[in-house]
């Protein structure tokens, strides 16, 4: 009978969710990629909300050592169950030589958008606030803003990824402010340029 109530248990059980980060037009474009491949209904159906201008967040199915993007067929797929603790939570501290220091995340494990969801956990990688780009799937990078020379190179180097990938995300950079995501900048070209 135990033997029972486990299987019935684990037919049950909710996968582990967690959130990315994509482009606006990503909903669309996982729909034409679908019906491409001949899937139709929930399955071609991206699970995600807007998140700020340019970005939308989206479920993720985390699986032993991959992850892959959740649709309305997931059933029990309402929200992430993951949760990034406070800490370092996979970044990595980096330095601009003579500028100041910057952390990056660059592990693709279907969690960067958690940090869009729970930005307290940023906390764990300073007090001061920061600012955040997601400019390539699974990178997230992070600084303290006021130093304009790191300011600059960052936002430029967030810029050159974003226009060097096949699947950029944005070249913006947001920062979280009374309780909401807000566009705090973006590296334009100089008029001259």
């Amino acid at each position: 009978m135990i033997g029972l109530w486990l299987a019935v248990g684990l037919a049950w059980a909710v996968p582990a969710v967690g959130a990315v980060i994509e482009p606006d037009d990503v909903v669309a474009q996982y729909r034409l990629h679908s019906q491409e491949k001949g899937v139709s209904g929930p399955g071609s159906e991206l699970l995600c909300k807007p998140g700020v201008e340019g970005i939308q967040v989206c479920a993720s199915v985390i699986e032993k050592n991959a992850w892959r993007y959740a649709t309305l067929a997931d059933e029990g797929v309402v929200r992430p169950t993951e949760e990034l603790l406070r800490g370092v939570n996979g970044f990595t501290k980096k330095e601009v030589k003579d500028m100041g220091s910057y952390w990056a995340r660059e592990l693709d494990d279907g969690r960067e958008g958690l940090i869009f969801v729970q930005p307290e956990v940023l906390k764990g990688l300073t007090p001061s606030d920061v600012v955040v780009a997601w400019p390539v799937p699974g990178v997230v990078i992070a600084w303290v803003p006021g130093n304009p020379s790191l300011d600059q190179v960052l936002s430029v180097g967030v810029k050159q990824m974003v226009e060097a990938a096949n699947h950029p995300i944005s070249a913006k950079i947001y920062r979280y402010v009374e309780d909401t995501w807000r566009v705090w900048g973006e590296a334009k070209k100089s008029p001259s340029e």
